[in-house]
């Protein structure tokens, strides 16, 4: 279990630094690493332990977002149910991206706090329930703007 856990966080960890510099980064690869680091977090996600809670109490975090810019790379259309074909809807690279970020950093907080259990806990619920899909939807629209540079 530790393992594992250990490993997400070192992901999640950088992730969020990536993040918080991303409008900083000159580097000419900065999607590209985005969307490295995107996948290391999504697939140490799937390996995160199910764990119970110590508290179910909801924790408030107040969480300052980054400003970040995908310029022509900001929107994209996506479907949301690919067994269930929809007209696509328009997405936002950014959105998603913070998404991630804020449900990431809340359990970054929560571990720093010696919260271990519900840090886990909350990673893999919000992962199953609301940062994972925005995750695939990310690397999806960053494979894109990866292959049109």
């Amino acid at each position: 279990m530790k393992n594992k856990t250990v490993n997400f966080l070192n992901s999640a960890i950088h992730y969020c630094i990536l993040v918080e510099n991303l409008n900083s980064n000159q580097e000419t690869d900065k999607l590209k690493s985005l969307v490295i680091s995107l996948m290391d977090l999504y697939s140490k996600a799937l390996l995160l332990p199910d764990v119970e809670p110590e508290n179910a109490a909801l924790h408030e975090f107040n969480i300052s977002l980054p400003q970040v810019n995908f310029e022509q790379y900001e929107y994209y259309w996506e479907v949301f149910n690919p067994y269930n074909f929809e007209a696509p809807v328009c997405n936002s690279l950014s959105d998603d991206v913070l998404n991630i970020y804020k449900d990431v950093k809340e359990g970054i907080l929560l571990f720093e706090r010696k919260k271990q259990k519900e840090a886990i806990w909350h990673w893999k619920f919000q992962f199953q329930t609301h940062w994972g899909g925005h995750a695939v939807d990310a690397i999806r629209a960053l494979h894109s703007a990866n292959i049109a540079e």
